[in-house]
């Protein structure tokens, strides 16, 4: 006996009803459970000031709609991955209209006009699953935001990252974790890292007499290095480059090494005399994580609520992580600060 089987058109089309009902359901999922801060139908609040869950909403069903590279991120359940970077996004432009009033920096309308006419984003996203889910994240919410909104963020975050980058040092003393074993698990890594992070925080002054045990075990440690920003983009988009002095920090510099670092913030000079000669190129993608790294003291200031249906505010990150446990580091303010981790 044979089976008649549907034309491949019919079946193309039932596919993609099925999975537009799916991407729904699961949008909708985002936003079934959980409380919000104390202000009703919040996402978040940044200084008494609301976005609604219904604009998160909005974005994520306009991502649905229009974006066919989110089919991959809904087939592998991470629609969570854009929820939380659209309200990572929509705190970052709070932060940015403060820091762009105190820093008096501001964007020119033909330059604004000028980008939009060539309109960065206009390219459509990879649907095969190339591109890692954060990153895809990202640049589903770009797309989704108004134009002029996310194009005057970005031009705002370099202009601000151009004012301190090449005359901005830190000093630090720090401490490393570090693992030879590459079959060593991640987490206990980060709970090592968190482990030195909280004992520098508990006593500060006992700093240089941990960092020494730490070199007499062969441990990269060091007591007030100093970092400029020129050195390395990478480092300047970190924790520590955005901390007040006192703040113990612990982070990943990259994602590639299995490398944690621990450091007490001694110095921030956003006026520091450096050698930029062997500074190497910047790139504007770095150009702006940079200004996303001098929003952090804006961030410290402000009053931050994430409902927990997203997650929570990740200061190491400049964004929303889904956990306290699974944020991109630590950052543990000076003592008697009651500012935000």
């Amino acid at each position: 006996m044979t089976t008649a089987k549907p034309r491949s058109g019919a079946l193309v089309a039932v596919r993609n009803t099925v999975l537009i009902a799916v991407l729904a359901a699961l949008v909708a999922g985002l936003t079934a459970c959980g409380s919000g801060p104390s202000q009703a139908n919040s996402a978040v609040i940044v200084d008494g000031r609301s976005v609604s869950v219904d604009e998160v909403q909005n974005l994520l069903d306009k991502i649905v709609r229009e974006q066919p590279a989110a089919r991959p991120l809904a087939q592998q359940r991470k629609l969570d991955l854009v929820a939380r970077e659209a309200v990572s996004q929509l705190i970052q432009h709070e932060l940015l209209v403060e820091a762009a009033r105190e820093e008096n920096i501001s964007v020119k309308r033909e330059d604004v006009a000028q980008a939009m006419a060539q309109d960065p984003f206009k390219e459509e996203l990879p649907t095969d699953g190339s591109v890692p889910p954060d990153a895809l994240a990202s640049q589903l919410v770009f797309r989704a935001r108004d134009l002029r909104d996310t194009v005057t963020d970005q031009v705002l975050l370099a202009q601000l990252a151009d004012k301190y980058f090449d005359k901005l040092q830190v000093t630090m003393d720090y401490t490393t974790v570090v693992s030879d074993n590459p079959s060593a698990k991640p987490e206990s890594m980060r709970e090592q890292a968190e482990a030195k992070a909280r004992e520098f925080a508990a006593d500060p002054d006992r700093a240089a007499d941990v960092i020494a045990k730490e070199q007499e075990a062969g441990q990269d440690a060091q007591e007030g290095a100093q970092f400029p920003a020129v050195q390395s983009a990478a480092l300047a988009a970190t924790a520590m480059f955005g901390s007040e002095p006192g703040t113990v920090v612990a982070f990943e510099p990259s994602a590639e090494q299995a490398l944690w670092v621990v450091g007490l913030i001694r110095q921030r000079d956003t006026d520091a005399t450096v050698d930029t000669s062997q500074a190497p190129q910047v790139s504007a993608t770095e150009l702006v994580a940079v200004g996303l790294r001098m929003l952090q003291p804006y961030a410290e200031q402000a009053e931050i609520q994430v409902s927990p249906r997203y997650g929570v505010w990740d200061m190491a990150a400049m964004g929303v992580a889904p956990s306290e446990g699974e944020t991109e580091g630590l950052v543990l303010p000076p003592a008697g600060d009651d500012s935000q981790q």
